[in-house]
């Protein structure tokens, strides 16, 4: 009988060994990222909050996670070995962004955009990597005018409304001088008038009533065309 040959122990070392890192590195980095299921709504000026996370749930906190945008990949937030990498953002979003890592240990992040602005409408994009599997999910954001509720014409009329009640405003006011003034300046004329009746300085065409109240109004008017 012919003896089978067995198989040595340093090549069934090299298999076991081989097997084993093909198993483990087909369970490591398996998981997928997940944002929201429906456009992010924030008002031009306020802030945005953009969520992803990955599933299943796992500590993120050496994971290399960010968010970036089309075209040319511009980097909008990026967090890599436990820092956030600020000067790798592109420059309209520096200073305006923040990472919200209290679910990072399960796996969960939310980038924090302040003081929305048109331009950042449309879609960004959300990665997670570890080491050199990577994962990642599209997001969208759409950016609302905080009056687009509000017609042209009514944006007009709201503009030049207070123009046109300061405007009525001054000239009630100056109608309301206008007649008191004339009434004081009546009064001391009626006044002066009496006076000179009195020491008999008026001629007697100005003593009847009808003349009288005559003289006072061409007076009236005369004062008040040298004033003006």
């Amino acid at each position: 009988m012919a003896n089978l040959s067995r198989p040595s122990l340093p090549s069934c070392l090299c298999s076991f060994l081989l097997l084993l890192l093909h198993v483990s590195s087909s369970y490591t980095g398996q998981f997928r990222v997940i944002g929201p299921g429906h456009p992010i709504l924030a008002l031009v000026g306020d802030e945005a909050e953009l969520p992803c996370r990955i599933s299943p749930g796992m500590n993120a906190t050496g994971m290399e996670v960010g968010w970036y945008r089309s075209p040319f990949s511009r980097v909008v937030h990026l967090y890599r070995n436990g820092k956030d990498q600020v000067g790798e953002q592109a420059p309209e979003y520096r200073g305006r962004t923040e990472l919200l890592k209290d679910g990072i240990g399960e796996g969960k992040v939310t980038l924090k955009i302040r003081n929305v602005r048109f331009p950042d409408e449309g879609g960004f994009t959300c990665f997670f990597r570890d080491h050199s599997y990577q994962e990642e999910a599209a997001i969208q954001l759409q950016v609302e005018d905080p009056f687009y509720w509000v017609s042209p014409g009514v944006l007009v009329l709201l503009a030049v409304l207070p123009v046109l009640l300061l405007q009525i405003t001054v000239g009630l006011v100056f109608l309301c001088l206008q007649h008191r003034l004339r009434g004081k300046l009546r009064a001391e004329i009626e006044n002066l008038h009496r006076t000179f009746e009195t020491f008999g300085v008026l001629g007697p065409q100005v003593k009847e009533p009808k003349k009288k109240g005559q003289f006072i109004e061409e007076l009236i008017l005369h004062l008040e065309a040298l004033s003006g």
